[in-house]
């Protein structure tokens, strides 16, 4: 499954509109980037974590779903092509009221969206719960087509997979797209509980109930973990990385700038595929 985070993403720039739809390229902005780079590393399902004050503005530019790249126009030796396209869900979820000012940093975004997509699938089946998941991060610029090269690997269930750049992975702080599977899961959401502060120092000698409370500014110090602290637990013994010839970390308004100016440029998938798809309602 595929994971797009967005809730709680922080640049050092401002606009009246999110960060996440800056363009990227002609009539492509940073968010559709993710959402092809998921679908062509063959993610069965796309979940963006977006909290409801942004939601519709990125359901107005996703849609519902999409489809894989690698079988949109494909022949078959059928006369009817689109029966053998291939299409991806897009599912929309928000963090949740209990985790807000706790634990809400821009990388827990990305595990409650496995959390997400986990719990969803555990409730319909448990033979269709996921056992790996890829992040793309929308302000983590590079070739997207260059997915299409590992994607076996992004799918084997054994070991994870990390693009790097300059030899640094998303541990390093860098937007850089990397998988997780349900073990690293587990233990990066127990690492970021057992680290954070909560609102009470913990109990003096001879006290059963801690009561001295922490500053404001110390309490639930995972809301400001960058993805090093939230990413540790994921495994990397075996994993394959992916050095990428050129990357931008478009938080950042000097390369996001630098970037624009450069000689590289991102190819624009054909329209149909970034299209703002959704399915006709029943009974209207």
């Amino acid at each position: 499954m595929g994971i797009v985070p967005v809730a709680n993403l922080k640049t050092d720039y401002q606009f009246p509109t999110p960060s996440y739809i800056m363009p990227i390229a002609k009539n492509f902005v940073a968010v559709q980037k993710a959402v092809i780079e998921c679908a062509i590393a063959g993610c069965s399902t796309i979940w963006i974590v977006a909290n409801q004050d942004t939601a519709p503005i990125l359901k107005k530019v996703i849609g519902e779903y999409t489809y894989d790249p690698i079988y949109y126009n494909v022949d078959f030796g059928s006369p009817f092509v689109s029966d053998k396209r291939h299409e991806i869900p897009i599912y929309y979820t928000g963090i949740r009221d209990k985790d807000r000012h706790r634990r809400d940093s821009y990388g827990w975004s990305a595990i409650h969206g496995i959390h997400s997509a986990w719990w969803v699938s555990y409730k319909i089946s448990k033979w269709i719960i996921p056992e790996k998941y890829f992040i793309s991060f929308p302000m983590g610029i590079h070739d997207w087509k260059v997915t299409r090269k590992h994607r076996k690997i992004i799918g084997d269930r054994d070991n994870n997979y990390f693009a790097t750049y300059n030899g640094k992975t998303v541990k390093d702080n860098l937007p850089l797209s990397f998988t997780m599977r349900k073990e690293d899961f587990i233990e990066c959401r127990r690492h970021v509980n057992k680290l954070t502060t909560k609102e009470y120092y913990p109990p003096a000698e001879g006290e059963e109930m801690p009561s001295k409370r922490l500053s404001a500014e110390e309490r639930w110090s995972a809301r400001r973990f960058d993805f090093s602290i939230v990413y540790e637990k994921t495994k990397e013994e075996g994993a394959i990385r992916h050095e990428l010839e050129w990357f931008f970390d478009i938080s950042k308004w000097g390369e996001y700038t630098e970037y624009m100016g450069s000689e590289h440029t991102i190819e624009i998938p054909i329209k149909a595929l970034t299209k703002s798809r959704k399915h006709a309602k029943l009974f209207q």
